[in-house]
């Protein structure tokens, strides 16, 4: 035998039905998992680095003659290449700010840069002919580097101090006379590069540089007693190198 449900009852049901119908068809305002950006990067510049390195350098140098103390020409000017390979180890840190990085990077080279020319025969120098040799056995810099980091891609440019051990020789084959001067001369190198992290230690680069070491004087103390002879070298540089990041 059924029993009865009372009108209020009813009333209930009906109110309890259309709550949970309209509930359900309610939108889901819980909030959604953040999305992650794909243009974010996710590569830092910033820390030290040591590396190794190596290339090869080609450029230009200029001697001319003169009586010592005056600005009388009395040879040239002879105008001849420098070319070679070089190697060496670098060190240096960097900062990055946003899409920015600033550092500064030191490097040391032994090289193999060699030069020369033949000097002829010169009677107002009292000059009987031989063969002047330039070459470069050691060369460093200490430099600033600027660049804009494309996440593990650094484009960047670089300048400062340039130093180089430059060794002159003078010879005569037929008389045996030999002149020679070395000292490390200073110049400043500017240049630019690409940089690219292979792993989050591993990079490699590629770098153009110019070298200049201004106009110096050097007094022949053997050979061409009385005469300076005046040096202009330059040169410019492409090196490659593999660095690892702290």
């Amino acid at each position: 035998m059924m029993k009865k449900r009372s009108p209020f009852c009813l009333l209930v049901a009906a109110l309890l039905a259309g709550s949970a119908a309209t509930a359900a068809d309610l939108p889901n305002y819980l909030p959604a998992a953040p999305i992650a950006d794909p243009l974010a990067p996710t590569f830092s510049w910033t820390g030290f680095y040591v590396g190794a390195h190596g290339g090869y350098s080609w450029g230009r140098d200029r001697t001319t003659e003169y009586f010592n103390g005056s600005n009388v020409v009395i040879g040239g000017p002879f105008k001849f290449n420098g070319n070679g390979v070089f190697g060496g180890i670098h060190a240096g840190g960097n900062y990055q700010y946003g899409s920015l990085v600033a550092g500064i990077e030191a490097d040391a080279d032994v090289a193999g840069v060699r030069g020369g020319f033949y000097d002829p025969p010169n009677l107002a120098a009292f000059n009987p002919g031989g063969v002047v040799r330039m070459r470069i056995n050691a060369q460093g810099s200490l430099r600033g580097r600027l660049g804009f980091a494309l996440d593990r891609l650094l484009i960047y440019g670089t300048g400062g101090l340039a130093l180089a051990d430059i060794r002159y020789s003078y010879g005569n084959p037929t008389s045996g006379v030999t002149d020679k001067t070395s000292r490390v001369r200073s110049g400043y190198t500017v240049g630019a590069g690409l940089e690219y992290a292979v792993t989050d230690n591993l990079t490699s680069s590629i770098e153009y540089r110019y070298s200049d070491f201004g106009t110096y004087n050097y007094i022949s103390t053997a050979a061409f007693v009385g005469v300076t002879g005046g040096q202009r070298p330059r040169s410019n540089a492409v090196r490659v190198g593999l660095g690892y990041k702290f």
